[in-house]
């Protein structure tokens, strides 16, 4: 679905569904801690700070290997494949990945939340919308880090049974859509990788919004935007005028 300059009617809209990672906090700062403590690691027990960092190189790699990936068991298929390229087990790997990207980031994540998040996810419940969270990676842990989870109805991520495929495959997507019984064009994705995620909302024939610091993008097919403050602008104005349809541009 490529977005025009017709309104968004916002009296459809009935579901907005986020990404996690790098859309509802920002990732740079919490990467550049998680490398600072893992250098700490590796400092202190240089042999398993170094297996820590060739573990989750190569179960990133992975993942990204995995986008086009249909079968079945994607948790499974990413840790054989981290295992084959570092010549570990299931159990460490899985032990790693708990550890250094599960558990160690939450700490940072609240610090870096993207400016805005919290005030927009008040004023989309307040007026209705349902939200859901859709993430490559299990998500539920990171929205309560986030103080956010109370504003979720559905939370999925890629290793949900139902789902079991990254993005930018729509499975994830219609699963939410499926779930909360909305139409495509009853929702709204908001992500911050456009070749993933608004991929994905476009396979899907979802709207899509990336969230960026980045300059817009010439792009079309989704809108880009630096802030949460500035989509609520976008779609709602004035938070206390009454419902309306609100325009989002194409990037185009």
């Amino acid at each position: 679905m490529v977005l025009n300059e017709e309104a968004f009617d916002f009296a459809r809209l009935k579901v907005v569904v986020f990404d996690v990672d790098g859309t509802l906090y920002r990732q740079g700062p919490v990467r550049r801690a998680m490398c600072l403590r893992l250098l700490g690691e590796t400092l202190r027990r240089p042999a398993a700070g170094w297996q820590a960092v060739r573990t989750l190189r190569a179960y990133r790699r992975a993942q990204e290997d995995l986008r086009t990936h249909h079968g079945g068991d994607i948790a499974g298929e990413q840790i054989r494949l981290t295992c084959a390229r570092v010549g570990s087990n299931p159990p460490m790997v899985a032990a790693c990945v708990e550890r250094w990207m599960q558990q160690e980031p939450l700490k940072f994540l609240a610090a870096n939340a993207w400016s805005g998040l919290t005030a927009f996810l008040g004023v989309c419940r307040a007026r209705g919308l349902r939200l859901a969270a859709l993430s490559d990676y299990p998500a539920a842990a990171k929205l309560s880090a986030l103080e956010i989870a109370q504003y979720f109805d559905v939370i999925l991520s890629a290793q949900s049974p139902d789902v079991d495929r990254f993005k930018p495959d729509p499975r994830g997507l219609q699963v939410v859509l499926e779930s909360m019984d909305v139409s495509p064009h009853e929702c709204l994705y908001v992500g911050d990788r456009a070749e993933v995620d608004a991929a994905a909302a476009a396979a899907a024939g979802i709207r899509c919004v990336i969230v960026s610091r980045r300059a817009k993008s010439a792009a079309s097919g989704y809108t880009t935007v630096t802030s949460y403050t500035e989509l609520q602008h976008r779609l709602f104005g004035n938070a206390h005028v009454p419902h309306r349809g609100v325009v989002i541009p194409s990037e185009s």
